[in-house]
Order: C-alpha cells, then sequence, then structure tokens
C-alpha cells in the first residue's frame, strides 16, 4: 500500500461473508469494493478480511486512496455496518482522531451495537485475536 493511501481497521464479533461485507460496505459508503476473492474493475476501495481463533472472530482492513478522504467516515461505517450486519463491531478512536491515545499512550477503543449505540471499552490483544475485556 503506498503512503498516498488511507485505511480503517474494524473488528466484528462473529465472522460474515466476506461477500455480504462487501455488498453492504458498497451500500453505506456509495462507492464500488473490490477484495481479493471479488476483484472489481472499476472500485474506489479494497477489502482486507482476516479471521481470528479468538475473541472477535474476524476483522476487516479498508483502504482507499488519499483523495477519497474527505468523503470516507471511519464511525459512520462502523456504526451502519454493524447495524446492517447484526453484529457488534470493536473499533480504535483513529476513526474519530489519527492522534488519540489516552494518558498512559494506550489506544482508546469502542464497540459500536446493532442499534447505533457507542460505549468506549478495554481491549484484550490475545493470541490470534482481539476481545473486550469484561
Amino acid at each position: 500500500m503506498s503512503s498516498s493511501e488511507l485505511l480503517i481497521d474494524l473488528y466484528l464479533q462473529t465472522k460474515r461473508s466476506e461477500q455480504e461485507i462487501i455488498i453492504k460496505l458498497e451500500s453505506i459508503i456509495g462507492l464500488k469494493i473490490e477484495s481479493v476473492n471479488f476483484p472489481c474493475a472499476n472500485s474506489e476501495l479494497f477489502l482486507l478480511p482476516v479471521e481470528y481463533s479468538q475473541g472477535y472472530k474476524q476483522g476487516i482492513s479498508i483502504m482507499w486512496p488519499a483523495n477519497l478522504d474527505n468523503v470516507i467516515n471511519g464511525y459512520h461505517i462502523a456504526k451502519e455496518l454493524s447495524c446492517a450486519l447484526n453484529v457488534p463491531i470493536l473499533f480504535d478512536a483513529s476513526l474519530f482522531d489519527s492522534n488519540a491515545a489516552t494518558i498512559d499512550g494506550d489506544d482508546i477503543w469502542f464497540l459500536t451495537m446493532s442499534n447505533r449505540q457507542l460505549e468506549q471499552v478495554n481491549i484484550e490483544i490475545l493470541e490470534d485475536g482481539i476481545d473486550v475485556l469484561p
């Protein structure tokens, strides 16, 4: 990925099909999206899904060229995708502010629920995944 591309990372509590995620994201963002498994000649965004065996079962990275940065709203995407897929989605505060961190330097994390509610959470990085602490 070149330095002129931007990305967001989202973590889904349960796995969804790559095709379903692409369809929902295209509806939310209004732009064509491709992935390795679903190429699209006129796409403007790229989706990279990753499966985890622990905690939240699926991560997705969404990448786009910097010239679309004023069109892409990571928080809106997380909130609407959570609702569209009916799955809680975990993300860090960089969706709001690329420099967001707590006093001790840890990232600030949020969980958006399928009802569009947002809650700040603490997370645990696992051997193969990420999870929300109780």
